[in-house]
């Protein structure tokens, strides 16, 4: 978790890198889920729908979700979003390391929000931590984000 392990390069891509509310929400429940002793496939669901929830919640929409048979092999949860049923597998987390990027998520992101996990704040306060705003949709650039996860060791500057 050090800017020693990213190149120059690196460094300008990874600072221009939005973190959304959605990406924050994900990864804390699937972290959440799996130091509960859930495993992989199952703690990334669990994060994606939770994601899915809030942003439901948030908009007004009724949540709605059930458990459902494994389709073409894969496990996952119907959701009902927007009066359409939608699937959730582990391939829907992926959307969220594949935006922030591998090496990032790996290095910093993850363990970043595990430390927060295991330091014992609930998701609301890791979001007023990392000051993202209230509002629906809402970023912070990955210079907004560091500062309040990582200590002076971890500075990318």
């Amino acid at each position: 978790m050090s800017a020693n392990n990213f190149s120059k390069a690196e460094l300008e891509k990874i600072k221009k890198i939005k973190i959304g509310k959605w990406d924050i929400i994900s990864e804390y429940h699937r972290i959440d889920w799996e130091e509960k002793g859930h495993n992989e496939e199952e703690s990334k669901i669990h994060g994606t729908l939770i994601a899915i929830l809030g942003y439901q919640k948030r908009t007004g929409q009724s949540p709605h979700f059930f458990d459902g048979e494994a389709r073409d092999g894969e496990k996952g949860k119907a959701v009902k979003q927007r009066g359409e049923e939608k699937w959730i597998t582990s391939k829907e987390f992926g959307k969220v390391i594949t935006k922030i990027g591998k090496k990032f998520y790996d290095e910093i992101f993850t363990p970043a929000l595990k430390n927060l996990y295991k330091e014992g704040y609930s998701y609301t306060e890791v979001k007023k931590k990392v000051n993202i705003p209230s509002k629906i949709g809402a970023k912070v650039t990955l210079d907004e984000f560091i500062p309040y996860l990582t200590s002076k060791e971890h500075n990318l500057s």
